[in-house]
């Protein structure tokens, strides 16, 4: 058997294989971090066996040979032709990768922007936001027209409107514009699309006094888990919100966030 075969055989293998448990070591892996390491011994003839994968009839085969490049965070040119491909594969989620895998490349990806603006207005309205987002780190001059649309969708519901807060929080300045809409939603949406919706406004503004007041809400919840979660919302901050952190981390009712709290002042001071 070839290399080129054992490892179409290897990826196969983790098609159909269910979810593994190293009990040598007691514990668990990721599939694709496991077959990433049984693969590893095949240096440079990885990367062309795992692209002939993605033309595989069999979609799960698909899937796997792409997510198995995600997780080898290469930005090897070679792979671009065949993720712009993938734009149009049968599988949405595969379609979905293709678009996450194609922004690695920047300006060198333009040539999925004709793909990519197919999806803008159709039916599937996370396909739509991804689309915008995905354009827009590839080509900042179409930023007039479609950051309004990404802005339009954050009146959506559920995944759709987290990806749209997402999207925007990655553009950094460039979405200032949007910056009134996400504090809206700071103030009006639930639990985890306002402590995002923050976030998005510090990586947009550099102001985090939205993070704080996020953050500070969060503490004060009945819910101990919370509160946890405004702890790790609030350490994104480091040194400045010491004194806040200090305080949850003597006054807390809950030793999950009291230790918490002592556990992030201990990152931040590292």
């Amino acid at each position: 058997m070839t290399n080129q075969e054992e490892i179409r055989a290897i990826i196969q293998g983790h098609a159909t294989r269910d979810d593994i448990y190293n009990h040598d070591q007691g514990e668990e892996f990721d599939k694709a971090e496991i077959t990433l390491r049984a693969l590893q011994k095949y240096g440079d003839e990885l990367l062309p066996a795992l692209l002939d994968a993605l033309s595989e009839p069999d979609e799960t085969v698909r899937r796997v040979a792409m997510r198995l490049l995600g997780e080898m965070d290469t930005e090897d040119e070679s792979v671009l032709p065949a993720m712009i491909g993938l734009l149009e594969d049968s599988n949405r989620s595969i379609r979905l990768a293709a678009a996450r895998f194609v922004t690695r490349f920047g300006e060198k990806a333009k040539s999925s922007i004709p793909v990519l603006k197919t999806w803008i207005g159709c039916e599937d309205r996370y396909s739509h936001v991804t689309a915008l987002g995905t354009i827009l780190w590839i080509d900042q001059s179409e930023a007039d027209s479609l950051i309004p649309l990404l802005i339009d969708a954050l009146e959506f519901d559920g995944l759709e409107q987290w990806q749209a807060i997402i999207q925007l929080e990655s553009l950094g300045e460039l979405a200032l514009p949007a910056v009134p809409a996400l504090e809206r939603l700071v103030d009006e949406g639930d639990t985890t699309i306002s402590w995002q919706s923050s976030d998005a406004i510090f990586e947009i503004t550099g102001d985090d006094s939205s993070v704080i007041k996020v953050g500070k809400r969060l503490l004060n919840d009945p819910d101990e888990l919370i509160r946890v979660v405004g702890v790790e919302h609030l350490m994104q901050l480091g040194k400045s919100v010491m004194p806040t952190l200090e305080k949850v981390a003597v006054e807390d009712e809950s030793d999950l966030v009291r230790n918490r709290a002592v556990s992030a002042l201990d990152e931040i001071v590292k």
